[in-house]
C-alpha cells in the first residue's frame, strides 16, 4: 500500500504549494515562482524515492556538462516533469496558451515562461507560435524542453515523432540532446497505482546542429527509442516486461522513407 501513502502525500504537498504559489505569483517575479516549482519538483522526487520506495537514477550527466539549449525527451508520466525540474528548474516547455486564462493557475503558468501554443486549429498554424516562444526562451538562456510525440506514452509504446522539433533545432542552430527514460515503470501515465521499482532518466549524446530534417528525425527517434527500450529491459520486472509491446523494434522509425 506504499503507493496509497505516496499519492496522499504527493497530492497534499501539491495542493499546499499551489496555495502558496498562487498569491506569490501575483506579487513576486518569475524567478521566485520558478523557485517554488523547483521545490515542488524536488519534493516530488523525494517522495518517490523515500515514500514510494522507487530508486531513480540520473544517467549521462556528462552530456549536459555544458548547459543544453534543446532537450528532446520521451514522456511517460508526471515524474518526467518533476525530475527534469530538479536538473533544469527554469526550462521552457510547450504549454496550452489557454492555461493563461484559467483561474488561479494562469498567473503561475505565465510566470514559468513556457512556450504557449493555442490548442485550436491545425498543427501547421501552431508552428509560428512555437518558433516565437522557442526564440524567446533561448534568448533568455533557458533550456527548451520538447516531447516530440506530443503525448504521454506507456513503456515500450511509441507514437509518431512530429517535425516541429526539427524546426526549432534548425532555426536556433543548436545541438539537440535526446533524453531516454524508464520512469513510467514506477509512475505509469495517469495511473493511481505506482510501483517501488528502479527507473532512470538518461541524457544521451547530443546531435550536432546542421542535419537535414529526414536525417535528424531518424537519428533522434532511433537514439531515444533504442536507449529507452534498453532501460526498460534492464529495469522492468520480468512479469511487466513480458506484457510490453516494443513498438520501435517492430515498426522502426517513421522517418526512414
Amino acid at each position: 500500500m506504499r503507493h496509497v501513502l505516496f499519492n496522499l502525500t504527493f497530492y497534499l504537498m501539491t495542493i499546499l504549494l499551489a496555495a502558496i504559489t498562487v498569491p506569490v505569483s501575483l506579487l513576486a517575479g518569475d524567478s521566485t515562482v520558478r523557485g517554488l516549482f523547483s521545490l515542488w519538483a524536488r519534493g516530488t522526487v523525494w517522495l518517490v524515492r523515500h515514500v514510494l520506495g522507487a530508486r531513480i537514477e540520473l544517467r549521462g550527466m556528462d552530456h549536459i556538462a555544458e548547459r543544453p539549449a534543446l532537450l528532446v525527451s520521451k514522456h511517460q508520466s508526471e515524474l518526467d516533469v518533476a525530475l527534469m525540474g530538479t536538473v533544469f528548474p527554469d526550462y521552457g516547455a510547450i504549454a496550452m496558451r489557454e492555461l493563461d486564462d484559467y483561474p488561479l493557475v494562469g498567473g503561475i503558468v505565465r510566470k514559468l515562461g513556457h512556450i504557449k501554443v493555442s490548442v485550436e486549429g491545425a498543427r501547421r498554424s501552431q508552428l509560428p507560435e512555437v518558433m516565437e516562444g522557442a526564440r524567446r526562451v533561448h534568448a533568455e538562456g533557458r533550456p527548451i524542453l520538447i516531447y516530440p510525440e506530443g503525448t504521454l506514452m506507456r513503456p515500450g509504446r511509441k507514437s509518431r515523432y512530429r517535425g516541429g522539433v526539427w524546426h526549432i533545432y534548425d532555426e536556433l542552430k543548436v545541438p539537440a540532446t535526446p533524453v531516454a527514460l524508464s520512469l513510467g515503470l514506477a509512475w505509469p501515465r495517469r495511473d493511481w497505482k505506482k510501483f517501488p521499482t528502479p527507473c532512470a532518466m538518461e541524457f544521451l549524446e547530443p546531435i550536432p546542429p546542421g542535419l537535414p530534417k529526414q536525417e535528424f528525425m531518424a537519428l533522434l527517434e532511433t537514439r531515444i527509442e533504442t536507449a529507452t527500450n534498453a532501460l526498460l529491459r534492464e529495469q522492468a520486472q520480468p512479469a511487466r516486461l513480458d506484457e510490453m509491446v516494443f513498438d520501435f523494434e517492430q515498426q522502426g522509425t517513421g522517418w526512414q522513407k
